[in-house]
């Protein structure tokens, strides 16, 4: 595994210039990139169970760190890889350094003053200019810390995503011991092949997400309410979806820490979430834009939409969210057990919120990948190895016969195989959601 996973990445790292989404990049460099991720992934996927019954010993775990930091590391220095969102990330940033409110007017109205060369380089070539910010406050702080690390650079971003993921191992590791889970684990974490391209390349936020929930369960299971309810509020201020594990958690914590719990996520979810709900109704907002309009690698939305036309799928869009507080609720009906009931849960949500949504990038995935590890979830796992099959995407934009093959057929791929492997585990008993 090691020897296939280090050749795919160097392989990938080298194809990593000639992917730039700007360029217009070739279908034979991206094809070949692809079969590299799958490679990896594949190698990966294979080794889980070896990978879980490894002693915990210290030439072992020293072995594993290298390795997986080794994949992160080569990353530091290419360019973004078929991906734009870091460049949004870096605007933002530099934003909020030079004192500007960054959920105000969008790139699209004007370059703001004093933001020198490096800003109006930058705001040349931003994505979606025409739209204001959809990063909420948590986003927004990291982006400040990564323009002070390095302005207007990559590298900025780069460490602070790393560091989150560092901070996660830690957090893995002592959730795996709380739960009586082999330790080991944590090595299939830390070598799933989809985080350094996701986290480490193309430095999404998502990477926040997961030492902050792993804080948050952690913080339930001690009973410490206001711990638990400010790290959810600060995770809910990186994406907004986490505000479905709110009664998840007001259920597991003791009922004397509730009020806290209650206190802190409110106070810290505003402070968080406000700046960016104050633009929902205007017609630039961008996350009123991603939530009427995105449908990205999800093959049963878009079959909806081909059959019955995209007026079904502004039907289906708030069926989708309802359907997903629907589990959060459900989830939470249930009486609270141990450690590992609790991790199965924070699965189920995040798992059922990332394919209820229209739009299933990649990087999406990071929110339940750390609980699926925890559990040894193969069917959950699978997506890292499938996922990949997004980037396919940018071969086929050249024509709409393509983009519809893409959608409807490559898409489907992933989904498919989830589901096929959540039939055959459940039969087998090894996760019963």
């Amino acid at each position: 595994m090691a020897a296939v996973l280090a050749g795919a990445h160097a392989g990938m790292i080298a194809l990593a210039p000639a992917l730039v989404e700007q360029d217009s990049p070739g279908a034979p460099q991206i094809a070949a990139f692809v079969g590299l991720a799958l490679l990896g992934g594949a190698a990966w996927f294979a080794a889980i169970g070896p990978l879980e019954r490894l002693p915990p010993a210290r030439v072992a775990v020293g072995a594993i760190f290298i390795l997986g930091a080794a994949m992160r590391l080569g990353w530091l220095a290419t360019p973004l890889v078929l991906d734009t969102d870091a460049l949004r990330y870096l605007w933002d940033g530099a934003l909020v350094a030079h004192g500007i409110w960054p959920w105000g007017a969008p790139p699209g109205a004007g370059l703001p003053p004093g933001l020198g060369e490096a800003g109006s380089a930058l705001h040349a070539i931003l994505p979606f200019a025409a739209l204001r910010t959809i990063y909420p406050g948590t986003a927004q702080l990291a982006f400040l810390l990564a323009h002070w690390v390095a302005p207007w650079e990559l590298l900025g971003l780069r460490v602070i995503m790393l560091a989150a993921e560092l901070a996660t191992l830690g957090l893995l590791a002592a959730m795996l011991r709380r739960s009586g889970q082999p330790v080991m684990r944590v090595a299939v974490w830390w070598l799933c092949p989809l985080l350094p391209l996701v986290l480490t390349n193309a430095a999404h936020v998502d990477a926040l997400l997961q030492p902050l929930l792993l804080g948050v369960l952690l913080a339930t299971l001690s009973g410490r309410g206001w711990l638990a309810g400010a790290l959810l509020g600060l995770a809910a201020g990186v994406k907004v979806w986490p505000l479905l594990l709110a009664p998840l958690i007001a259920r597991w914590l003791p009922p004397g820490a509730r009020v806290a719990a209650a206190v802190a996520f409110v106070t810290v979810a505003a402070a968080t979430l406000l700046p960016l709900a104050t633009t929902l109704a205007a017609p630039d907002a961008g996350l009123s834009a991603f939530a009427v309009k995105w449908v990205v690698n999800n093959a049963p939305v878009s079959w909806i939409v081909a059959l019955l036309g995209r007026d079904a799928g502004q039907v289906l869009r708030p069926l989708l969210a309802l359907a997903a507080g629907a589990v959060a609720l459900a989830v939470a009906f249930r009486p609270p057990g141990g450690p590992v009931e609790l991790v199965r849960a924070a699965l189920v949500v995040s798992a059922a919120t990332f394919y209820l949504s229209p739009a299933q990038y990649p990087w999406y995935a990071v929110w339940f990948l750390p609980f699926a590890a925890m559990l040894g979830c193969r069917a959950l796992l699978l997506p890292a190895v499938l996922l990949p099959l997004y980037y396919l995407f940018f071969a086929l934009l050249s024509e709409p016969g393509h983009r519809a093959f893409f959608a409807n057929g490559i898409a489907a791929v992933h989904v498919l195989g989830v589901l096929v492997m959540l039939i055959w585990s459940r039969r087998r008993r090894e996760f019963r959601p």
